[in-house]
């Protein structure tokens, strides 16, 4: 189990790493953008549609695999945290299996619109230029699937009562750490 959670592992680090290194090609793009612009009064032409279409949509969806994994979605435990063992244990075994459920619902749904794209050749016009857009409908269906496997296997865990083998660090803000240390 250990081996597979380790692979599943290594892929969400990878599209969580290309998710990086679009954030830094962003940064530059849109520097260079308003350089040209207020500088040179020649703006790049596409940046928003690179921006909005390519950019954001990896950023955003890319990691979804690797957050599933360390179990960093925003949680409310109120109740929860207060309830026996064996009832947490089963609300964390329900949770799991709805968002793999869903997570594999938004991958098929979200695959198929981006095969339609792709049939079709979509693309957007933009300063006179044919820019492909189709490929941007990939990031979806690979995050949500990513998810969906995430879960899966913890499920599989879960059930087998076996070590996953996923890459669980959490990293720690330190605003919220309880140990604060009076300077």
């Amino acid at each position: 189990m250990k081996v597979i959670g380790k692979l599943i592992s290594g892929i969400n680090g990878l599209a969580s790493g290309i998710a990086g290194v679009l954030v830094i090609i962003m940064v530059v793009h849109v520097s260079a953008d308003v350089t040209m612009r207020y500088v040179f009064e020649r703006p790049l032409d596409a940046t928003i549609l690179y921006v909005s279409v390519f950019y954001m949509i990896a950023i955003a969806f890319l990691p979804l695999g690797l957050v599933e994994q360390k179990d960093s979605h925003i949680a409310v435990e109120l109740l929860a945290e207060r309830f026996p063992d064996r009832i947490q244990t089963a609300l964390a075994f329900i949770a799991t299996l709805v968002t793999a459920i869903v997570a594999a619902a938004v991958t098929v749904r979200t695959g198929q619109e981006a095969l339609s794209k792709y049939a079709a050749g979509a693309y957007s016009i933009e300063a006179g230029g044919k820019i492909l857009t189709w490929p941007s409908y990939f990031y979806l269906p690979i995050g949500f699937g990513m998810m969906a496997v995430v879960s899966v296997w913890k499920l599989i865990a879960m059930l087998t009562g076996r070590d996953s083998g996923l890459s669980m660090m959490k990293v720690e803000d330190p605003y919220l750490s309880e140990e604060k240390s009076n300077v």
